[in-house]
């Protein structure tokens, strides 16, 4: 059986950034509000589910996945090859660096997964995870990371499928519109964060 709340009167927060692309408005109801939306979510799924500290392991499998998915991503667009250097540099970085602990996060975070409700403002749905991943995987624990950067992607799509979608309209203003969106959203979610450092 499942349950779910209706919101009516709601819109999905990819129509709201493409109606602000197009009218040249930042996004509705605030990326900065949306950020700490998200930190919330983080806080809360810390406290009511298991956190653990990243292990050797835990390190080693997540950079893995993220090996793969740069792998995967260069063999569709080749012109990504001439930065594997640097991007695998930045791995290896990565497996010494000191991480947060993990714990359940969203999983599958972009803008087709919140709600902008008139009444409550930005409601996120749908937490069962990235859909190409075993249902096992989804509920590992992850990095928050993880979120706050398929948001971050999210705002990069919107743009650009603004300007596919107006091919006479500024570039540059889509651009600039998708970095406005990413720095309110990132200074909310900094804001609100419970514990300062742990996120970026």
């Amino acid at each position: 059986a499942l349950a779910q709340e209706f919101l009516p009167g709601t819109r999905d927060a990819w129509r709201v950034a493409a109606d602000a692309l197009v009218a040249g408005t930042d996004l509705q109801g605030g990326a900065r509000a949306l950020g700490t939306a998200v930190a919330r979510i983080h806080e809360t799924l810390a406290r009511v589910f298991p956190t653990a500290p990243a292990s050797v392991e835990d390190r080693a499998r997540l950079v893995a996945g993220l090996r793969r998915r740069f792998r995967a991503a260069a063999g569709q667009v080749p012109a990504l090859a001439e930065h594997a250097e640097d991007v695998h540099r930045s791995y290896d970085r990565a497996l010494q660096a000191p991480w947060p602990a993990l714990q359940r996060i969203h999983g599958d975070l972009h803008l087709g997964q919140v709600l902008s409700d008139p009444q409550r403002g930005w409601v996120v749905i749908d937490f069962e995870g990235e859909p190409l991943r075993p249902l096992t995987e989804r509920a590992w624990p992850d990095l928050p990371v993880r979120d706050v950067a398929g948001m971050l992607r999210s705002f990069d799509y919107a743009a650009g499928a603004h300007r596919m979608t107006h091919p006479d309209a500024d570039p540059q203003a889509a651009r600039d519109w998708a970095r406005r969106a990413a720095g309110h959203f990132l200074d909310g979610y900094r804001e609100s964060q419970p514990q300062p450092g742990d996120y970026p």
